[in-house]
């Protein structure tokens, strides 16, 4: 699963969302997140791809490098069936940083009547040893998700929040989250071509008689 592995007072839903990047099919925001002085982030990116696509895209841990912004490998440790993975992954922190480590779990769904699809985000830092040279992430969370629309377009937003444990300066680590998630959405267009074709019994697409 994607492997997206970036650090990201008062109550997160009490706080509005504020625009950081706006762009013709890219939207990326921010907010504050409570118990972290590290913003939540959502970004959203519209992709001409099928649904197939994009999860064969997210669940390619070998190519995760490639696409992922300052992604430092990913793999998958443990699998429960297609609906859930647990996967280690490095991010390459800029210096004078340390890299980070995280260990997350990803549940995914797909609503049998609209066919959009949820993947959530857990962190489990605890689920393998910690490694040396790497600061293991204490705190991370949130999900993917993607709404087929009409043409063959997909709505595809990203959500995180967390901490990034160690030392670590505020401004630093909320740009470092900030540009890792824009470069991705970025990324995403392109990466996802190598995938056109595919397709999976666990992904439906949407019946484009239901998008008129």
């Amino acid at each position: 699963m994607v492997l997206f592995l970036l650090l990201p007072f008062g109550s997160a839903m009490a706080q509005e969302w504020e625009t950081l990047v706006k762009a013709e099919s890219l939207h990326v925001e921010r907010r504050p997140y409570k118990d972290s002085a590290i913003d939540e982030l959502r970004g959203t990116v519209q992709l001409e791809a099928s649904l197939n696509a994009i999860m064969a895209l997210l669940r390619d841990a070998p190519y995760n490098a490639d696409w992922v912004h300052r992604s430092g490998g990913a793999r998958i440790v443990a699998a429960n069936g297609y609906s859930q993975v647990y996967v280690y992954g490095i991010v390459d922190a800029p210096l004078p940083l340390m890299d980070r480590d995280t260990v997350v779990r990803f549940d995914y769904r797909q609503d049998p009547d609209t066919r959009d699809i949820l993947i959530e985000i857990t962190n489990f830092p605890d689920y393998l040893p910690e490694e040396a040279g790497l600061v293991r992430v204490p705190d991370f969370g949130g999900f993917w998700k993607l709404e087929p629309r009409e043409g063959g377009m997909v709505e595809v937003t990203y959500q995180v929040h967390g901490t990034a444990g160690g030392w670590v300066p505020v401004w630093l680590a909320n740009y470092a989250a900030q540009l890792s998630v824009t470069r991705t959405l970025q990324n995403m267009p392109a990466a996802v071509e190598r995938y056109s074709g595919l397709n999976s019994p666990h992904v439906q697409e949407l019946d484009p008689l239901s998008a008129d």
